[in-house]
Parts: C-alpha cells; structure tokens; sequence
C-alpha cells in the first residue's frame, strides 16, 4: 500500500447523514407526481446518482414523466428535512479536526449541487473545514459524474498530491467506483456485498470514519 498524503471525501453519506432524509424527500414528492416505485427500491436505486440519472428511473415507473418543477421540489423537501434533522457521520468532526492536526490535506468531491453540499456542511458544523472554495468538487460544475474518475484526479491535483497517494472515502457504487478508476486508495462506508452491482476491485470497508487513521 501507498503511503496516504491527502484525502478525498464524498459528501452524502460520507460526512453528512443526508442520504435517507434525502432518499425520502425523492420518494415523496415521485410518489406525488404518480411514480409506483417502492420507497426503498428507489432510494436505493438512486442512491450515489445524480438528479438527471434519477428522474430517468422514476419516469421509467411512472404513468407520466416527471414535471420541470420535480427537481426544484424536491431540492426544496430535502432542505426542510436537513434543517430539522440532519446529522453529522458519526466522528466526521473528529476525523477532519484530526487530519488538520496532522497535516494530511484534504478535499471533498461530490455529485450533488454545491449548494446542497454547503447547505448540509453548514448544518452539522463541517463547512469550517472546507472554507476554502476550492477545495469543494461538485460534479455539476466540472461536468462529470461518478462513476467516471474525473472529479477525484481534479481534487488530486488541487491537493497536489498523486493519485495513487490519495485515500477516496465513498459510500456508494458509483463513488467506489470512481475511486477505483483513479487509482486511489478507495474505501467503503457500507458493505461492499450490499452494493447493487459489483465492484471491478475489492476497496477497503471501515466500520467506522475513525478507522480511516489506522491506514494514515
């Protein structure tokens, strides 16, 4: 294994507990509109997706296509439920205050909206951290989704740091699989063996964020 130098997180998930808040805000507001999807075969299916991959499931389960308005309004569903009861990842305080301590650089790459991703930070009290813009990928402004590696190589090459010497921490198929493709070293919030579809290499699981230090 490759000394670690930087480390790359996802957003949902990974740092903050959105994804089930999330997952029922597009839920209820498919179901409003005629989707027949149960809510846990579409949370699950969207889950670690972008809004368009999304909207293309639910419409594949539904009477009609989704309206224009369906991504505003669950955009806006999901922030009402992240204000009362969004969360942090357990430790995620702990392990960011810990790598700054340390001096191990560090960078988020997501494929939501920034404004999402700053919206949930600011929340759980992590924004502090990524205080410089930069140092926040979202897949939106660089044009490129998860799976497909892009967005951790330019987090990489932002923290000036290869590849290869760079920890990718994900909680979903197509962030694993992005961090795969990078040629990082990946590693699973979630048991790999509950993922929906397979991985082409084996990251490694950690129980917890804090295990993270015992490969720094």
């Amino acid at each position: 294994m490759q000394k670690i130098k930087a480390v790359i997180f996802d957003c949902d998930g990974t740092l903050v507990d959105s994804e089930t808040l999330g997952g029922r805000a597009m839920y209820e507001t498919a179901v409003r509109h005629g989707c027949t999807l149960d809510e846990s075969t579409l949370v699950h299916a969207c889950l670690g997706s972008n809004m368009a991959k999304s909207i293309e499931l639910i419409n594949a389960h539904s009477p009609a296509p989704m309206p224009e308005s369906f991504a505003p309004e669950v955009r806006a569903l999901m922030a009402e439920k992240f204000k009362f009861e969004l969360t942090e990842v357990s430790g995620a305080k702990a392990l960011l205050t810990e790598l700054q301590n340390r001096g191990i650089p560090f960078a988020m790459a997501t494929n939501g909206p920034r404004a999402k991703a700053e919206l949930t930070l600011g929340l759980t009290g992590l924004l502090p951290f990524f205080q410089n813009p930069d140092s926040l990928f979202s897949a939106y402004e660089h044009d490129t989704f998860k799976p497909e590696p892009k967005l951790f190589l330019l987090a990489a090459e932002f923290l000036n740091v290869a590849p290869e010497n760079c920890a990718a921490v994900e909680d979903s198929w197509s962030g694993l699989m992005a961090g795969l493709a990078a040629n990082m070293q990946t590693f699973s919030m979630v048991k790999v063996n509950a993922l929906a579809k397979p991985l082409n290499a084996e990251p490694i699981e950690l129980t917890l964020l804090a295990d993270l230090l015992k490969y720094l």
